[in-house]
């Protein structure tokens, strides 16, 4: 229903858009100009590092461990980047692009156990992305991806954690202010037909605890970004997630990070773990 009522949304005529760049156009701009140099890589999601992401409620059971074995500190980086296959794909108005997005979580302050990376998602992508040139009512731009989306930790067996997801994700910008609405659909697997087998579908009720999108905004003020992301699985037993942000210069090339999260789906190995944490870092690419 909400994959049908975006569609709709994004199949209403309307009338041709000003030529008044905004943020994420200019954005947009930037990367195709330099999509020809071998010698950059493009930004995809904000890359930062939080060298103080405190919980009060690390899930230490999911790893076998004692809830003393896991400190409450631990260093939070992301590094994503993409880059654009085609331009006008397949005769198309749409460009093809590839990504990949790495999220790791590190006990780097937990000597007693030699410090080891408690968590790391690996998510590749390839999505077409639109400009549609047509005016929604209340913005300025709009721009529509349809892609396909594989996110895994990596591990095997029982810590195993995995699944693909078909999505498309309407932008919509005005005034400094993007609007992000993301439905999803998961591809579905096959049941395992034993405890243990790696063919399996490792993590059957993720969309219970992660839902079948989400929405997310930016609001950009003077270099100064504040940012929202919610989720919700529409149930009875509702289980969601918030995560707030905010980035503010430091330099010209480098932003400081403010992150709060509360909710499901932080990391894939705590998907169906509600978790709590505030962290404090740099960012070196964001949103706009």
């Amino acid at each position: 229903m909400f994959l049908a009522a975006l569609l709709a949304l994004v199949l209403i005529p309307s009338e041709a858009l000003s030529r008044e760049d905004t943020a994420l156009e200019r954005r947009l701009s930037m990367e195709k100009a330099a999509r020809d140099n071998p010698f950059l890589l493009l930004p995809h999601r904000p890359n930062f590092i939080l060298p103080a992401a405190y919980s009060p409620n690390p899930n230490a059971e999911v790893l076998g461990l004692a809830p003393d074995d896991l400190d409450h500190v631990e260093i939070i980086f992301q590094v994503s980047l993409k880059l654009m296959i085609s331009e006008g794909f397949a005769g198309t108005s749409g460009d093809l692009y590839a990504a990949y997005t790495n999220q790791s979580w590190w006990q780097a302050y937990n000597t007693e156990r030699s410090s080891p990376f408690r968590e790391t998602n690996h998510e590749p992508e390839l999505f077409l992305l639109f400009n549609r040139h047509r005016r929604i009512p209340g913005f300025t731009r709009s721009w529509m991806a349809a892609g396909l989306s594989h996110q895994s930790n990596g591990q095997e067996g029982d810590l195993s954690r995995s699944w693909n997801r078909l999505y498309l994700n309407l932008f919509l910008e005005r005034d400094g202010l993007v609007v992000s609405i993301k439905p999803w659909l998961r591809i579905p697997e096959r049941k395992k037909e034993f405890p243990g087998d790696p063919r399996g579908d490792d993590n059957p009720d993720i969309t219970e605890y992660m839902g079948n999108g989400e929405l997310g905004i930016v609001l950009s003020k003077n270099r100064h970004n504040f940012t929202l992301l919610v989720r919700n699985n529409f149930r009875s037993d509702n289980k969601g997630a918030v995560r707030l942000g905010w980035s503010y210069p430091i330099t010209t090339k480098v932003k400081g990070y403010f992150q709060l999260f509360d909710g499901y789906g932080e990391s894939l190995i705590d998907y169906d773990h509600r978790i709590t944490r505030v962290g404090l870092g740099i960012l070196l690419a964001d949103w706009l």
